[in-house]
């Protein structure tokens, strides 16, 4: 089970404008307006008129084949993959386009940041879209008369300037979850993967409620890098040498200070649950570690750092209860229990609130563990031995 896993790893500060959403009626047509009010972004800004064109010929790639499946106002990250350097995503423009139910396009666009805790990746960037379905589909996810299941928004991808890399029109579906409550979260488009296929974290939060804008109290994903302002390390300069091992504290002029770049993050982590009630989870982390005896502390530095590289294996139980009382409609409640590790431990592990399931996604809210608010959303997406991390923009 372990070597599976293995070979699976080997695969490849502006207020949010969002406005409240309108109730809809059900009997005249919707427009693209009211669509678009029920989007939700992070700190994003609405412009009025229409959206900015984008060159052809783009090389970025995006996290989606085609369709981008929306579920309610958690919001879902969408990230874009800029190999050539030229084509920095710095940021998004969005706007509702069109529905396939008729209707003009929305009279503004949304202009949407990269989230600053991807900032630092200089490959990937990414961006949060949400919407709130109340009024858009009814509670068995059937659109009401005139209301679109199905609409079209274009994104526009511009670069540190504000200038478009690239454009392409994508429509939208509202997810509904599959009903796993009859079966505890087993079957088709349950927990348990198919042969071969497994759950790969994508992303951690928790919002904090106390701004007037969203920002997040704790973020991480396998795009986020951790410590990278480094740190400073004392070391001694006597008579043009160098040294790190040698006490020099009697010798203020020997003196000196090196700032090492070192950072961490989490690249891979992903699991598979078996249908015995036991779990495997692999677990990556890189890192930069400092060097001060290979450095020299009688130049102007930075120091030396080794880029490291480890893989751990995980292994453990897991179960699902139902809830005695719902929490935010959610009603079941994902348990896992570790009881064997090597390597790197896990920080991502996949329990708490069921509160999404398809044949896509999963998403489970960890209650605060301080018995507060600040509850950790995470977000892992299904995948096979086969699928594509990245898929053309246009």
């Amino acid at each position: 089970m372990l070597s599976g896993m293995l070979l699976l790893a080997c695969n490849p500060e502006e207020p949010e404008a969002n406005p409240e959403p309108e109730p809809l009626d059900s009997a005249v047509s919707v427009n693209a307006d009211t669509i678009s009010n029920h989007l939700q972004f992070h700190n994003a800004t609405q412009i009025q008129g229409t959206i900015p064109t984008g060159p052809a010929g783009s090389s970025l790639k995006i996290s989606f084949e085609d369709t981008l499946y929306l579920m309610d106002e958690l919001k879902r990250p969408v990230k874009f993959l800029h190999e050539d350097p030229t084509e920095n995503v710095s940021g998004v423009y969005v706007q509702v386009h069109g529905t396939f139910t008729g209707g003009t396009n929305a009279t503004y666009y949304y202009d949407v940041p990269e989230l600053q805790e991807t900032a630092t990746s200089d490959s990937v960037s990414v961006i949060m879209i949400g919407i709130d379905p109340e009024g858009l589909i009814d509670t068995e996810g059937v659109p009401p008369a005139g209301a679109p299941f199905t609409f079209i928004i274009t994104l526009v991808p511009y670069d540190p300037n504000g200038v478009p890399i690239a454009e392409d029109d994508r429509p939208v579906k509202i997810s509904k979850p599959t009903d796993t409550n009859g079966n505890n979260g087993l079957g088709i488009c349950g927990l348990i993967t198919a042969p071969g296929d497994y759950w790969d974290w994508i992303m951690s939060y928790i919002d904090d409620p106390s701004v007037e804008y969203e920002q997040y109290i704790f973020f991480n994903s396998p795009d986020k890098l951790w410590g990278l302002d480094g740190q400073d390390i004392n070391g001694c300069c006597i008579n043009g040498n160098s040294s790190y091992d040698i006490n020099c504290s009697g010798n203020t002029d020997a003196h000196r200070s090196l700032r090492f770049y070192t950072f961490f993050n989490y690249p891979d982590e992903i699991y598979k649950f078996f249908e015995d009630g036991t779990y495997a989870g692999l677990l990556e982390n890189r890192s930069a570690i400092p060097d001060p005896q290979a450095s020299d502390f009688c130049g102007t530095g930075p120091g030396v750092v080794h880029d490291t590289f480890s893989r751990g294996l995980e292994e453990g139980n897991w179960w699902v209860e139902q809830l005695t009382s719902p929490v935010n409609g959610d009603s079941l409640y994902l348990y896992i229990q570790g009881t064997s590790s090597t390597g790197v431990n896990g920080t991502a592990r996949p329990g708490g609130r069921i509160h999404f399931l398809d044949c896509d996604l999963l998403v489970v809210i960890q209650p605060d563990r301080e018995g507060g608010n600040n509850e950790l959303v995470k977000y892992y997406d299904y995948r096979d031995v086969s699928s594509p991390l990245w898929y053309p923009f246009i």
